[in-house]
Formats: C-alpha cells, sequence, structure tokens
C-alpha cells in the first residue's frame, strides 16, 4: 500500500504542478537526502568523541544523528509521504511528539495482546503425583518382560 500512495503522491504532483516539477522534486529530495545521511553521518563521530570527553548524554547526542540519518534515509526514497515522515523526524519536537504518542499505541496494543496477567486468567484443575527416579526402578522390575521365541 505505501509504494502506491507514493506513486500516486508524485502522480499528483506532477498533474496538479507539471511532470517536470515532480522529476526535479525527486531529484532535489534524493540529493538533499544523501547529503544529510553523509553530514549525520560525519558528524556523528565527532560528537561521540566530544561527548565522551565531555560528560554529556551520550545517548541524546547519538538519537539526534540517528534521526538526522533516518530523515536523509526517508527523503531519498522518491515519494511525498515519505518527505512528509521525513520533516517529522527532523524537527525534534514533532519527532518527540510523534514518539510519545507512538510508545503509548504500542504499549496499549502490547497490553492488549498479552491478555490477562499470569493468575488471573482461566483455571484448568487437575491432579499431579512427584515421581522420583528410584519410583521408576522399582516399578521396572515388577513387569517382566516376555521371553524370546524358542
Amino acid at each position: 500500500m505505501y509504494p502506491w500512495l507514493e506513486l500516486w503522491s508524485l502522480i499528483q504532483l506532477g498533474v496538479e504542478a507539471s511532470p517536470a516539477v515532480a522529476v526535479l522534486w525527486v531529484l532535489c529530495a534524493m540529493v538533499l537526502g544523501s547529503a544529510l545521511m553523509r553530514w549525520a553521518g560525519a558528524n556523528s563521530l565527532q560528537r561521540v568523541a566530544q561527548a565522551s570527553a565531555g560528560g554529556t548524554l551520550l545517548q541524546q547526542l547519538l538519537m539526534a544523528d540517528f534521526a538526522m540519518m533516518l530523515s536523509g534515509l526517508l527523503l531519498a526514497i522518491p515519494g511525498l509521504v515519505s518527505d512528509l515522515l521525513a520533516l517529522l523526524v527532523l524537527i525534534a519536537p514533532l519527532r518527540r511528539l510523534a514518539a510519545a504518542l507512538w510508545i503509548t499505541r504500542v504499549s496499549a496494543a502490547a497490553t492488549f495482546r498479552a491478555g490477562p496477567p499470569p493468575g488471573q486468567g482461566e483455571v484448568i484443575e487437575g491432579e499431579f503425583a512427584v515421581k522420583d527416579a528410584t519410583d521408576h526402578l522399582e516399578h521396572s522390575s515388577d513387569h517382566e518382560t516376555p521371553d524370546s521365541p524358542n
């Protein structure tokens, strides 16, 4: 469904503006996306070195670099939907809002699928007996094996 939505968005851009605008949009987004990925990759190593020397929170810096890389990848994918998602990931307040909404939705779905907690579900009644290895040996000597035919 997603590839068809991307294709439809580009076709609509070509119909509304012109096919040249749609092609130019795709080329510019690809160039911008690859430049963004290159920049984020180069800066990531420098920022890690500075963070370890300065004691800055490394996780936040790496998440920002990962967001830049993801934005670049989404821009490199042809289509307007991926470009919109790239902007959503690139702008920090929108990224935090989307992450918070996504986490609450995923956690709600996980608790719904998991069912009731252990001990609160259906009770299955039965009996059991604990047998150890010596019980098995005593019972096996009681039963004789048939003799082989003569």
